[in-house]
C-alpha cells in the first residue's frame, strides 16, 4: 500500500463504526478545531504534554499543510468527525529519523484506531526512508507503552523523571 495523496482506507472498529484513514489536507483545519473538542483534558495533556485549549492559526497551518515527505500526517475520520491523527516529522539534522505523535479522540479509544494509525504511519515513513521514530511522553501513559511494546520492532526507552523518551528502530525486529 502506498501512502500518497490517493490513499484512502476504510475499516470498521470492533464496535462496528466506520473509520476512514487518509493523509491530512489543508482544508482539514476546521476538523482539527472540532476534533480537539472531542478530546478530554487528560488526552490532550498526554499528547501535548500540557494544556491545549485551542490551536492558533499558525498551528493549524503547520498541522494541515504538510509536504508528506518530511512531514507526514495521517488522519482518521468517522463521517466528518476527526477522531485521530498520527504524524511524523523528519529531523533536519538526522534525516533517517523522525519525531512522531499520535492522538485519538476519547470516544474512539480502545477501538484499535491508535494502533491502526501507528501501523500506517510506520508504513508511510518506511516508504520515505525514515528508519527511526522518536518521541517523548509521560511515564504514566500506559496505553502508549502497551501499543509500542506490541510492535515487532526494537524500541529503546529512557526514563527521566516523569517522562520517557523512546526510539523505535524500524530496521530491527525483535526476536
Amino acid at each position: 500500500m502506498t501512502l500518497d495523496e490517493n490513499y484512502n482506507e476504510k475499516y470498521k472498529t470492533p464496535d462496528g463504526r466506520e473509520v476512514t484513514l487518509r493523509l491530512v489536507r489543508p482544508d482539514d483545519k476546521l476538523a482539527f478545531v472540532i476534533g480537539l473538542e472531542e478530546c478530554s483534558p487528560q488526552t490532550i495533556y498526554n499528547r501535548f504534554m500540557g494544556a491545549k485549549p485551542r490551536f492558533t492559526r499558525a498551528e493549524l497551518e503547520y498541522l494541515t499543510e504538510c509536504d508528506h515527505q518530511n512531514h507526514l500526517a495521517i488522519v482518521a475520520f468517522h463521517g466528518d468527525l476527526l477522531i485521530g491523527v498520527a504524524r511524523a516529522i523528519r529531523y533536519k539534522d538526522r534525516p533517517e529519523a523522525a519525531d512522531f505523535g499520535l492522538i485519538v479522540a476519547d470516544c474512539f479509544q480502545r477501538q484499535g484506531v491508535g494502533r491502526k494509525l501507528l501501523n500506517r504511519l510506520i508504513e508511510g515513513v518506511s516508504e520515505r526512508n525514515i528508519q527511526y521514530l522518536c518521541a517523548e511522553m509521560f511515564a504514566t501513559n500506559n496505553r502508549v507503552f502497551a501499543m509500542i511494546d506490541d510492535l515487532v520492532y526494537v524500541t529503546d526507552w529512557i526514563r527521566i523523571g516523569s517522562t520517557v523518551s523512546f526510539e523505535i528502530d524500524l530496521t530491527t525486529k525483535r526476536g
